[in-house]
């Protein structure tokens, strides 16, 4: 399969996936092939002067039953290929893939990765991935990068009949254990109520919950952020995780934790201007 040349711009974005990637692993955050990280490299990949027709094409009835945005034509992202390992990102060429989207938004052209076979195909959740990035990119947003995973305190909690449903006390939660949650989750978490993994739903409420929230929590299941880079939509969830932690740390020691006062949340708003 022919590919593409990469230029350093691309192959850092693409070393910090390849990070993130083991970070969740060392966490136990992404067992099996559990989780995705998509990251839109459209703006750094430099003109496109390729034949397209030299590259493997495939529909979209190959990544799911739901369209990429129109407005996602012709943008390239480097993706986790569908069952591949998290752990695995750190071989970037074989667990995962550079691809193009095609001018109708119709499919995709397989530029680069996925041990150079025509028929490797992305993660079957990165049609919700695109729709993500593009929601964010039309309001004005930076974000380019998408990281889904399985952060185990913040799923625990997401199972608290308490906290499950109410944003409002999911957020405090986490935010009243650290001032580092208040301050570097400063819109706090949305909650995505349980439904099918990949499906339209899913792909809608997490796009609306992240033009309002840092983290959309789906319940029961994992975490979803995005950020300019893989690093930066990783911590995030990370530090959101931490207060979730010391939170049910302090539940399962047998006492309801103090607690950040609200007066002192406040001051942290006003001197972070958060």
């Amino acid at each position: 399969m022919k590919e593409i040349a990469l230029n350093e711009a691309v192959l850092e974005e693409i070393r910090k996936v390849s990070e993130v990637g083991t970070y969740l692993w060392q966490r136990e955050w992404a067992e099996r092939n559990g989780g995705n990280i998509s990251v839109d490299i459209t703006e750094i990949f430099g003109d496109f002067e390729y034949d397209l027709s030299t590259f493997p094409h495939k529909e979209l009835t190959s990544v799911g039953d739901f369209a990429f945005p129109k407005e996602s034509a012709g943008h390239i992202f480097y993706v986790k290929g569908t069952g591949e390992r998290i752990r695995e990102l750190v071989s970037p060429h074989s667990a995962g893939c550079i691809l193009r989207i095609d001018d109708n938004a119709q499919g995709y052209h397989l530029l680069w990765g996925g041990r150079n076979d025509p028929n490797f195909a992305p993660t079957s959740e990165f049609i919700s991935h695109v729709e993500i990035i593009m929601a964010k990119q039309k309001a004005g947003s930076n974000d380019r990068c998408v990281v889904h995973t399985h952060p185990l305190e913040l799923i625990m909690l997401s199972h608290h009949p308490d906290y499950a449903s109410n944003e409002s006390a999911y957020t405090y939660a986490c935010w009243q254990m650290l001032p580092e949650v208040r301050a570097f989750v400063p819109r706090g978490i949305g909650i995505v109520p349980y439904c099918m993994p990949g499906s339209q739903t899913m792909a809608d409420v997490t796009t609306e919950k992240l033009m309002q929230y840092d983290v959309a929590i789906w319940e029961k299941h994992g975490a979803v952020a995005t950020g300019e880079d893989a690093a930066v939509a990783f911590d995030y969830i990370d530090v959101a995780n931490k207060g979730a932690k010391l939170f049910l740390g302090c539940l399962a020691s047998g006492f309801v934790p103090e607690g950040v006062s609200e007066n002192d949340m406040q001051e942290l708003k006003e001197t972070f201007n958060l």
